[in-house]
């Protein structure tokens, strides 16, 4: 499969236009270095266990606790980015829930490999019918507004500044294995993220809508992903 470019399916047009229409818009910090670069989809009519969120069970419909209860469909969204400023690539996750009606009644979002609701006021954030999420800088974990960024600024400020790249590859999870983790792999990745290192503006001010065109079916992504992490480490020389 060729990583260079999102992978080429054949799609429900249907599905894909309702994933459209509440898609999160993600407020990345001014001087956010990277990109979400595809989104993978899921569509849930019932509570069903998610795919690309381990151990994630996705409660909608009746006999699920409030507010999903008020919830007939639910849509999960498994954001790619190729790089978290301590890593090479970044999986995190929006979930929107609609009534009946239309409306969006819950939105959840997740935060280091956690997940929960994200709202202020008791509400979700939105414009129309998209969640407005904030993004930690450079390393994307998701929430509703400020605050819960103010908690953690002083860590968030290292891990975008001294300790750029100290991960390297990313090694676990969904795909763990499948990468080429070695350690002229991480030298290289560390390299690449330490030249990118910076202090966040605390100023969410550019904005990230979630594009028809960069959505994919979850199981498609997850079959593109170790090819693009593939096409990622052949092209560091080149973007330094």
């Amino acid at each position: 499969m060729d990583g260079s470019q999102l992978p080429q399916v054949t799609q429900d047009e249907k599905a894909r236009d309702l994933a459209a229409r509440y898609a999160p818009i993600i407020l990345a910090d001014e001087r956010e270095p990277f990109a979400i670069v595809a989104v993978g989809y899921t569509i849930f009519d019932h509570a069903d266990a998610s795919l690309s969120f381990p151990k994630r069970r996705v409660e909608v419909g009746a006999g699920s606790p409030r507010p999903y209860n008020l919830a007939t469909r639910a849509i999960e969204y498994a954001l790619w980015w190729d790089w978290d400023i301590g890593h090479l690539y970044e999986l995190e996750h929006a979930w929107t829930f609609v009534g009946a009606d239309g409306a969006v009644v819950a939105v959840e979002a997740s935060w280091h490999g956690m997940y929960g609701i994200a709202e202020v006021g008791g509400k979700p954030v939105l414009d129309g019918a998209h969640p407005i999420l904030l993004a930690q800088p450079g390393k994307h974990a998701l929430a509703a507004s400020i605050e819960p960024f103010n908690e953690i600024r002083e860590w968030a400020e290292q891990e975008a500044g001294r300790d750029a790249g100290k991960d390297g590859v990313l090694d676990n999870g969904l795909f763990r294995g499948m990468f080429p983790k070695t350690p002229e792999n991480d030298a290289r990745v560390t390299a690449y993220l330490k030249q990118r290192a910076f202090t966040p503006s605390w100023n969410f001010s550019k904005r990230m809508p979630i594009t028809c065109e960069m959505l994919v079916p979850w199981r498609a992504l997850a079959e593109w992903i170790p090819a693009r992490v593939a096409w990622c480490l052949t092209q560091i020389g080149d973007w330094d």
